[in-house]
């Protein structure tokens, strides 16, 4: 009920289990950031348009629950060192958010879609987040055909320290994307796409890359000048 709060924080709340639903329609600023013992995200009764960035680093977070796309305006979504993150579905349907951060997962799934959203089929609705970090989130090749593509217009993506082999070649589909990390993705064995706009690219210490897939790799750079 205290509808003028602006700052809500219980950082470093280790012994914190859960966390009651909140309507606070003043709120700026929710920082549940090492949060040890947190394992379930509050509910969000009713829109929430003051949110502009959200940090829950180094909980136990188990997932997002779908209302989260009442922050209408949250712009930075920071989720790092949690447990199997799920992510609603709707989380691509969030207008103003650029930045979803989050290293050392120990899985990415998204949850079941809600009744009533926007179905995806062949009309693939794209995420607006531009800078995408998911390093160290125990990636394999699933993670490239459910809900990979939904991020179009991403343009700085961060996969490093994952376990998949094979950077599929749907990624020439990122139009926007100008630097993409692949470093210590050991198990990577092949790159069959190149985004058209790519500028950097990191992929130190990807020891089962072949010199094969390394010269088939070079001769798509050149071929895009």
């Amino acid at each position: 009920f205290l509808y003028k709060l602006k700052i809500l924080s219980a950082f470093g709340c280790t012994k914190l289990v859960s966390f009651p639903p909140i309507k606070l329609t003043s709120l700026e600023k929710l920082n549940l950031s090492r949060c040890h013992s947190l394992e379930s995200f509050p509910e969000i009764l009713g829109k929430m348009e003051n949110i502009r960035e959200l940090q829950c680093e180094y909980t136990s977070i188990k997932e997002l629950p779908s209302s989260i796309h009442n922050l209408t305006r949250l712009q930075e979504l920071q989720l790092a060192n949690c447990g199997v993150v799920q992510l609603p579905s709707s989380i691509v349907m969030m207008p103003e958010l650029t930045e979803l951060i989050g290293w050392k997962w120990k899985g990415w799934q998204w949850l079941k879609q809600e009744e009533g959203e926007e179905k995806y089929g062949s009309s693939i609705v794209s995420s607006k987040v531009e800078l995408l970090w998911a390093s160290d989130c125990n990636l394999y090749d699933d993670f490239f055909s459910i809900g990979f593509t939904r991020f179009a217009h991403v343009k700085d993506l961060n996969l490093s320290k994952n376990n998949f082999t094979i950077l599929p070649e749907c990624i020439k589909e990122f139009q926007f994307l100008r630097k993409l990390n692949v470093n210590d993705c050991k198990h990577l064995q092949e790159i069959r796409g190149i985004p058209p706009s790519l500028k950097h690219f990191l992929a130190t210490n990807c020891k089962s890359l072949t010199s094969s897939s390394t010269s088939m790799f070079l001769n798509q750079v050149l071929s895009c000048f």
